[in-house]
């Protein structure tokens, strides 16, 4: 099968928005022997060794820089896109469409071109490079992972100020992207069931297929490390306003509770960029602040637990995943293991009121055996359930199914 597949960066097994892309181009390449070619945009984040490792599987058109640093002109990147494309807009029952800023007129030249160089059997389209192929005449797939539009409602209802009004545009506009976009696709890819009923509520015409993340289970696998006593680690992009906002109501509201039953407990915040209020936490000699790390493993591997205080949220947490992977005791809420077949007290722990997270988190710092009990199960469903072959398998099935039922 020839398939294209469009992206908004060059795909990195680093990077959770580019992360799946990754691992499905490798292992639908390799196990089932399908001729990708990847078209994508390049970030100032984007990794030769990344690029390097996709040649290998794929063939990779020259990217299309595209800078991310001065994220103050996207906006009006986007408006000004948005205002020369009205027509296509409103073809589409949109009028400002946030994702415009991905526009660029080389980038639609080379879609165009390849498409209509190749007799490409399936697209695969990354959310954010859906509209330069949502009126092509052939068989493709637009992958969102969750229902982007209720992220932004859950934001929206939890600000205040100037940062309400921003993400109650940003709700409207998403809302109204995701209605009139994905049903021009033969199937729309979600992470979790919840995500595919809030899109198909939003409109009975969108295809969803529920095909979740994966991890790499040879990667993050149990690391033989002498564990910190009482350490608990947070791992996040640091810099994103929803992670902001767990880290200091974790701090604020359950950190105190746990501080108090044990005194010497120590807590890493993990990630890239971290924003001045999450810098300013590492004046308590109780909390350090890494910023970014080639690899966060052997940070995971020598916490005692691993926690995920996500209060907000939609789709599939990756580094949840990834921290079961590794064999990791997880205290987390039921927004944090949405999406993830695993059982509260059996492969991980689910609190989600800031005192019974500081109750149970205390509770499993003090219990060595649960936390390997927990670790084990946990481990063993990634194994069984969540790498990337077996996520790609059914991948696979569904691609099969969309290419037969075009013929």
């Amino acid at each position: 099968m020839k398939i294209l597949f469009l992206s908004h960066d060059i795909p990195c097994p680093t990077a959770s928005d580019t992360l799946p892309l990754y691992y499905l181009i490798r292992y639908l390449s390799v196990l089932f022997g399908h001729d990708i070619t990847l078209i994508s945009f390049a970030s100032e984040r984007s990794r030769a060794e990344d690029f390097e490792h996709l040649k290998n599987v794929c063939s990779i058109e020259d990217p299309i820089g595209i800078q991310w640093s001065a994220r103050n002109k996207l906006l009006l990147k986007a408006i000004r896109n948005s205002i020369l494309h009205l027509p296509k807009n409103l073809k589409h029952g949109l009028l400002v469409n946030e994702l415009d800023y991905y526009y660029d007129r080389r980038m639609d030249q080379k879609i165009r071109e390849a498409i209509n160089k190749n007799n490409f059997d399936l697209i695969f389209s990354t959310r954010q490079m859906a509209n330069y192929v949502a009126d092509v005449d052939a068989a493709k797939i637009v992958q969102p992972f969750d229902a982007m539009y209720e992220w932004h409602r859950q934001l929206f209802e939890n600000s205040t100020g100037l940062r309400k009004i921003a993400y109650g545009i940003r709700y409207a506009l998403n809302r109204l992207y995701e209605k009139r976009i994905y049903e021009k696709f033969d199937a729309c890819l979600v992470v979790t069931q919840i995500d595919k009923e809030l899109l198909e509520s939003l409109n009975p015409r969108i295809r969803c297929s529920v095909v979740p993340n994966g991890v790499d289970i040879d990667y993050f696998s149990p690391v033989n490390i002498n564990e910190e006593p009482s350490s608990m680690i947070f791992l996040s992009s640091m810099n994103m306003r929803p992670a902001i906002v767990h880290v200091i109501q974790f701090y604020n509201e359950i950190f105190p509770f746990i501080r108090e039953a044990i005194p010497d407990v120590k807590l890493y915040l993990v990630g890239r960029d971290p924003a001045k209020e999450i810098v300013d936490l590492s004046a308590d000699p109780a909390v350090r602040v890494t910023g970014f790390v080639n690899d966060v493993r052997p940070y995971v591997a020598q916490s005692t637990i691993f926690i995920a205080p996500e209060f907000l949220g939609t789709g599939i947490k990756n580094k949840v995943l990834q921290a079961m992977s590794m064999g990791k005791a997880v205290v987390t809420t039921t927004a944090g293991v949405r999406g993830i077949a695993a059982r509260d007290g059996e492969q991980l722990v689910v609190a989600d009121t800031f005192k019974e997270f500081a109750k149970r988190t205390v509770s499993l710092l003090k219990d060595r055996q649960m936390r390997a009990t927990l670790g084990a199960n946990a481990r063993k469903l990634i194994e069984e359930q969540y790498s990337w072959e077996t996520i790609t398998k059914a991948l696979n099935e569904l691609l099969v199914n969309i290419c037969s039922k075009r013929e």
